[in-house]
């Protein structure tokens, strides 16, 4: 019997699992800046879950990290405390306005650091399952005597 059906038919399998790792990370992308104290975090990871009612109206809690967090129930809370690297933890209502905004990046001594009306939501959608947008500070944010500042745009699930 020959080798080469063998080696074909691993071909297709490594290429076919290829593919499909490739689906399922499509359903969420992020990309662009977030520095603290000026030094680049690469955040690699959003997912959108739940968030707790603000001011009688439901919201969603987006959270952005440097490693994979997509096997933990509670992402938001071990994100905050460093477990995944670099991270921003912002509370959205259903229209995209943001009401809550932790940041936890390495390069803070303080932290997380907790600053809602820093971050402005633009471009946001919520259609067909998926929610995006962009997230922008307008100018470098200071607190604590530390700078962060955040350029990135999203998408992901609905929760």
């Amino acid at each position: 019997m020959s080798i080469q059906p063998l080696i074909i038919f691993s071909i297709v399998v490594v290429t076919s699992l290829t593919a499909t790792q490739r689906l399922a990370g499509a359903d969420s992308e992020v990309s662009g800046i977030f520095k603290g104290n000026d030094q680049p975090a690469k955040l690699m990871f959003v997912s959108a879950q739940k968030g707790t009612a603000f001011a009688g109206t439901d919201t969603i809690k987006l959270i952005f990290t440097e490693k994979d967090h997509s096997k933990d129930e509670r992402p938001d809370l071990k994100a905050l405390f460093g477990n995944y690297g670099s991270a921003l933890v912002i509370g959205i209502k259903p229209d995209g306005k943001v009401v809550t905004c932790d940041i936890a990046h390495e390069a803070l001594t303080q932290k997380p650091i907790s600053s809602p009306s820093s971050v402005k939501m633009s471009e946001f959608k919520n259609e067909n399952g998926q929610i995006s947008g962009k997230l922008v500070t307008d100018v470098k944010q200071e607190a604590f005597g530390q700078t962060w500042e955040v350029n990135i745009t999203f998408k992901t699930k609905v929760p």
